[in-house]
């Protein structure tokens, strides 16, 4: 997915907050907004939203010093939800259908975001309200007959937080089937999104195979990724990608791609044909 004029704007929002988290001095707000706004002209927008979003991070990294001002809200997004993980858990247990509630609930723990411009309330009430309605895009019974039929899995993880509702994810696979899965997280820090070190606090490293990407791209940007992920995503048999930042990266690989994300900004939602705020579980048809 190209980037848009209307992304402009919010790349130049995104670097401001990040600039008002990893420091209190405005004369060095300042000077981060100048710098994204005399590099974004230069940037083709022919290139996807998370590329342009990554060389705005690295400007406020290169600027502030702080390469990881996101460290306290991450931090606190995994706390809580692992608070959650119980509640949570006995619902997916307690369902008619487990799988399709643990769907729900990895979409709607990629509500915990902080680059959209977006505020659907806390976590808590998302995830109940998840469980009670209906997915804006529904192919979940494709994704059913696509795991039925699958031994290796690829998860692309996404944020923070977010994280420990894709564990619950991955363990309701587990208990279907004994699968080799494999979680990839950040190289290295950009927003909130999950490092390795999110993975190993949440306890993800015991469910799946934890690999890191080999960049710090809010995405999946394959020319950026290590030799052992593209080995791990070219011979996945079925691929999950959380997240609008993996929905930008992705949506016109030609692989067997499943989209999980909370549809955050009007352009994913024109794109979709959907509505900001909506559920989504899409394949990718190749």
């Amino acid at each position: 997915m190209k980037a848009y004029l209307d992304c402009i704007p919010c790349f130049l929002r995104q670097a401001l907050e990040a600039a008002r988290m990893a420091t209190d001095d405005e004369d060095t707000h300042l000077r981060v907004l100048n710098s994204v706004a005399g590099v974004i002209p230069k940037l083709p927008l022919n290139v996807t939203p998370p590329e342009i979003a990554q060389q705005v991070y690295r400007i406020v990294a290169d600027i502030t010093g702080n390469r990881d001002p996101c460290y306290e809200a991450k931090q606190q997004a995994n706390q809580l939800a692992l608070s959650l993980y119980p509640h949570f858990k006995d619902a997916i247990a307690s369902s008619d259908d487990p799988l399709l509630v643990a769907c729900k609930l990895a979409i709607a723990g990629n509500s915990i975001d902080l680059a959209p411009q977006s505020n659907y309330g806390d976590p808590v009430s998302i995830a109940e309200s998840a469980l009670v309605s209906p997915l804006g895009i529904d192919d979940y019974e494709e994704f059913k007959r696509s795991i039925e039929s699958s031994s290796r899995i690829l998860y692309l993880g996404d944020n923070a937080g977010e994280i420990v509702f894709d564990r619950m994810l991955i363990e309701e696979l587990q208990r279907i089937k004994d699968f080799e899965i494999h979680y990839v997280v950040r190289e290295k820090p950009i927003i909130n999104d999950a490092t390795l070190d999110d993975a190993i606090s949440t306890g993800m490293d015991k469910v799946a195979k934890i690999v890191p990407n080999g960049s710090d791209a809010p995405a999946t940007i394959l020319s950026q990724c290590s030799p052992q992920m593209l080995q791990l995503y070219h011979s996945a048999d079925i691929i999950i990608a959380k997240g609008q930042g993996n929905y930008e990266s992705l949506n016109d690989e030609a692989k067997n791609i499943f989209f999980l994300l909370r549809v955050k900004c009007p352009i994913i939602a024109r794109l979709l044909s959907t509505k900001v705020g909506d559920a989504v579980l899409k394949r990718q048809h190749i």
